[in-house]
């Protein structure tokens, strides 16, 4: 055997799907999800593109099992919580799930329901929302906006720039704060005075936790209707 060959079928065996996926993950976070593709991948481990066919069918299926990646790491809680406290907890793992891997956060929507994960998570939301005294109609909205919220939140991080690649994100918060400075003072008094705070994030887990409040407060509004 030849070293071209036998250093080709070294790549091939470190080529499993769940080693795609965490590079996948590290290359959407520094460049975006438009840089995850299945020419991209192959490049990354030495391989031809049809080495991945082997794994995923097409950029479809690879960007799918990014999402369940996120899905399938999320910690549930304890289901014997009361109905809010358990969704609060749940909204919180969701989102420390998602912040692992921001760029990619975007792609749970589409796989809650189609990954085995994500429907046990669901059907424990269902199931502590009804035990609790919610209706199948307010369960169901509280279900499903608590997911996207979640994103929602994590995808719009002040000064996150996730759809901007990694070396660009300076600039791009920069143009953006300049931008609001620029705005006449007699129009725009408040939003110049905050122009710094609404362009980047100090205390990231201070803005999440009040994102979890707020939606809480509406869940807890929506009992009995």
């Amino acid at each position: 055997m030849s070293a071209k060959t036998a250093g080709r079928k070294a790549d091939e065996a470190r080529l499993n799907r769940d080693a795609v996926v965490d590079r996948a993950l590290e290359i959407a976070d520094a460049e975006g999800l438009d840089a995850v593709s299945i020419r991209r991948m192959a490049q990354e481990f030495g391989v031809t593109p049809m080495a991945l066919y082997w794994h995923f069918k097409n950029k479809d299926e690879m960007r799918a099992a990014l999402g369940d990646r996120l899905v399938e790491t999320v910690v549930a809680p304890d289901e014997s919580l009361p109905g809010e406290e358990f969704i609060r907890q749940t909204l919180s793992a969701l989102i420390e799930s998602l912040r692992r891997h921001p760029a990619a956060a975007a792609l749970v929507p589409g796989r809650i329901l189609q990954c085995e994960s994500g429907r046990d998570l669901t059907e424990k939301v269902l199931s502590g929302l009804l035990r609790d005294g919610y209706s199948a109609s307010a369960a169901t909205a509280v279900a499903r906006n608590a997911l996207q919220t979640a994103v929602t939140l994590v995808v719009g991080v002040p000064g996150a720039e996730l759809l901007v690649p990694e070396d660009e994100r300076d600039e791009t918060r920069r143009h953006k704060l300049a931008t609001l400075l620029a705005l006449p003072d007699d129009r725009f008094p408040n939003l110049k005075s905050v122009a710094d705070e609404m362009v980047r994030c100090d205390d990231p887990d201070q803005y999440f936790q009040v994102g979890v409040d707020l939606f809480i407060d509406g869940v807890v509004g929506m009992r009995g209707r």
